[in-house]
């Protein structure tokens, strides 16, 4: 063989014999398969995925915190200022001894108490539920019509003088022959024991927050509220109640204890002073709507109108401000 072919043939055998083992190495490199002393070992791969750890670390070491209810409690105590009158229903031109005389309803000042309990729906508006509690004597003015002496006497007229009523009636001396007659109407008070409670649901509304500088805050009510009443006639020199009219007219209509419920509103403002970090004062007024006219089984009408002044105390009993 020509001595320039074999040199040839022999660098194609090294090519050839090179590419040959850079096949087999790369083959054993990718392979999933791997055969020692024949036994066939299987090799998986597991891909990682590719996170930021920083990332991850801080989802890890993050824990949602839940904002817990911030509550408390108030006590007070007070005074209810009520407007107290009595009317007839049945028979509207006939009023009663006071307002015969012109005096209007009478105002009665009873001690008085609540407590209770709130939560804060938000920053400045807090919701709550108290209980209101009152017991006092109220009294009004009643009277004792003279009777004629003669069967066929009667009554001319009433009229008043020096906050006296005085009845004027006529009694037949004579046939067809009359005297007037003046005579002074007794008059007395008919006293009453009035308890009441109360339950509003309250919702506060601040207006302001406290700062380094005020340790003062404002604020506004508003209460829908169960209002429940007892009345109790006490002992006195009547049990009914004397109407009457300045053309003569007169009626006693029956007088008995009595007990009703009604519901309403309460509209109040205050302010809270802080003493502590979780103790305030307060003090608060507050009015009634509507007023109450409870008609007893006679005919007999009661009507109360009343209001509050509180001054009282509030601890929180949770975490917050």
């Amino acid at each position: 063989m020509n001595p320039y072919i074999r040199g040839i043939m022999r660098y194609f055998w090294l090519i050839g014999l090179f590419v040959s083992l850079a096949q087999d190495s790369w083959a054993f490199v990718v392979s999933d398969t791997l055969i020692i002393d024949g036994e066939i070992i299987y090799i998986e791969e597991q891909e990682e995925p590719v996170t930021d750890s920083l990332d991850q670390a801080r989802k890890n070491d993050f824990k949602e915190k839940k904002k817990s209810v911030v509550w408390g409690v108030d006590a007070a105590v007070g005074l209810q200022i009520t407007d107290f009158s009595i009317s007839n229903h049945l028979h509207q031109d006939l009023v009663n001894v006071n307002e015969f005389l012109g005096i209007s309803n009478s105002t009665f000042y009873h001690s008085s108490y609540g407590v209770g309990g709130y939560f804060r729906a938000h920053k400045n508006i807090e919701i709550g539920l108290s209980f209101i509690g009152t017991n006092g004597t109220m009294s009004d003015s009643n009277g004792n019509i003279n009777t004629p002496s003669s069967a066929e006497g009667g009554n001319v007229s009433f009229y008043t003088a020096g906050n006296q009523i005085y009845q004027v009636f006529q009694t037949e001396v004579q046939p067809d022959v009359f005297e007037l007659d003046t005579a002074l109407v007794s008059t007395f008070s008919q006293n009453f024991n009035l308890k009441s409670f109360q339950i509003p649901l309250k919702l506060r509304f601040y207006v302001n927050d406290f700062t380094v500088k005020s340790r003062w805050r404002a604020f506004g009510e508003i209460s829908p509220v169960f209002r429940s009443f007892k009345m109790k006639t006490i002992a006195s020199n009547s049990s009914s109640m004397l109407f009457l009219n300045a053309s003569g007219s007169y009626e006693y209509l029956q007088l008995s204890s009595r007990n009703w419920q009604s519901y309403g509103v309460l509209v109040g403002v205050g302010s809270e002073f802080k003493l502590t970090k979780k103790l305030n004062a307060f003090v608060q007024a507050n009015w009634s709507f509507p007023p109450i006219n409870h008609i007893g089984d006679s005919g007999v009408s009661y009507y109360t109108q009343y209001s509050n002044l509180f001054l009282g105390f509030r601890m929180l009993m949770s975490n917050g401000k």
